[in-house]
């Protein structure tokens, strides 16, 4: 009787290091093409890395393009091959593209704009916010242009007959921002709205001298601008370079939170100012219809402390603290972070996704958005003041970035 063959298939924790980075490449490719969920422990299994490492990997080089939901991974729908091979590239001194480095750049200037705006006592708020800002953006497109055409410098400068323009040191020169915004509008990837805020910011920035410290209105304004330049820069930054924010915290502190004599960011003649409120109105009402949630053209950011003993009050509390200062929110707050019916939710889907049906799949998505607390739904009565009203799910406007992941934008 004969030895019979069988052929063994070799352990993955016996490869070598490249062999476990090209098998975990091969085992997210196949999670995101099949949409699959999976777990640390199949991670571990196909690849021969120890949970540890897994979830070392998990937290520092993963972290961009693999989502955790309700316990469970998925793959971003940006996960590809070069950004996979960057993340594990150990060694510390391989240089930056050029595009990178611009991309810095920008996030620094950012973020020291929203530093100067939130300091508590500065003169020239507005003024220095909307040039550091408008310089983080300049620079944000630029990188933009760059990763585009393959980093290559030259896509950037500014030419006459085909020749580079230099300055008077003999250094290249660079094309604006107003260039840099018409190249990625016309190629589509700089949407109108977008487009509008920046040249508000811009204008603002021009017309800097013209302002007039007694007028909270146009402050308040600008304040709004700016905020939704910023809801669109890390929105652009997120969707071009998989940007990680997560290490910093992107807001502008309200106007209201200021004591009115910290409100000195502004100079003389204010018919200038009244004209500039008036452009600026204008170009928020031409995008009062826009209806893409991602970017904005103003937003405006409140702040309200009521005491109150209402009944429709709704008790909130963050933290296990009873001791805490506690905030009450109404059901028309409520409402407001929650504002789409069931109904309205699955047309939105269906007028955002190819892919889109109300099969078993989106069953079992809603069943986790239900599941998963008030993050992207709240149950309350159609009518709050009737006690005999029927109770009825609400969904936020973030349930659309929780589906993204899973079906195939328009």
């Amino acid at each position: 009787m004969g030895l019979q063959h069988m052929e063994t298939k070799p352990n993955p924790s016996s490869f070598n290091k490249n062999q476990k980075i090209e098998l975990a490449f091969n085992f997210f490719s196949e999670k995101k093409r099949s949409k699959q969920y999976f777990t640390v422990d199949e991670i571990a299994n196909k690849t021969g890395w120890g949970q540890s490492t897994v979830k070392t990997y998990l937290s520092k080089k993963w972290s961009t393009f693999i989502i955790k939901e309700n316990n469970e991974l998925f793959v971003s729908p940006k996960f590809d091959l070069s950004s996979f091979i960057k993340h594990h590239s150990q060694n510390e001194n391989t240089p930056k593209t050029f595009y990178e480095s611009i991309l810095e750049k920008s996030i620094s200037a950012c973020i020291t704009a929203i530093e100067v705006y939130n300091k508590p006592d500065f003169k020239f708020r507005e003024e220095s916010f909307s040039i550091l800002m408008i310089n983080a953006w300049e620079l944000l497109l630029k990188a933009k242009i760059l990763s585009l055409n393959g980093d290559d410098k030259t896509s950037i400068y500014l030419k006459s007959k085909g020749a580079i323009e230099v300055s008077e040191s003999g250094s290249p020169k660079t094309i604006s921002i107003s260039k840099a915004i018409n190249v990625l509008s016309a190629n589509g990837c700089l949407k109108k709205i977008v487009e509008d805020n920046i040249k508000l910011l811009i204008e603002i920035r021009d017309h800097s001298v013209h302002f007039i410290h007694e007028d909270m209105s146009l402050s308040t304004k600008i304040q709004c601008i700016g905020t939704a330049s910023l809801k669109n820069y890390m929105t652009l930054s997120i969707d071009w370079f998989d940007y990680d924010f997560r290490k910093y915290n992107f807001f502008l502190m309200p106007v209201s939170l200021y004591h009115l004599s910290d409100i000195e960011s502004f100079s003389v003649l204010n018919h200038s100012a009244d004209n500039l409120k008036s452009y600026l109105e204008k170009m928020e009402e031409s995008h009062k219809d826009d209806a893409d949630p991602n970017f904005s053209i103003s937003l405006r950011l409140s702040t309200k402390l009521i005491k109150t003993s209402s009944d429709e009050a709704i008790e909130f509390m963050m933290t296990n603290d009873s001791k805490a200062t506690q905030i009450t929110f109404t059901e028309e707050d409520m409402l407001r972070r929650y504002p789409l019916t069931y109904d309205v939710l699955t047309q939105k889907l269906s007028s955002r996704y190819s892919d889109f049906l109300r099969n078993a799949k989106f069953h079992e998505l809603h069943r986790q958005i239900k599941n998963s607390g008030e993050k992207y739904c709240r149950e309350r009565r159609l009518e709050p003041s009737n006690p005999n009203s029927i109770f009825k799910f609400f969904y936020s406007e973030s349930v659309l970035n929780f589906m993204d992941a899973h079906y195939t934008r328009k």
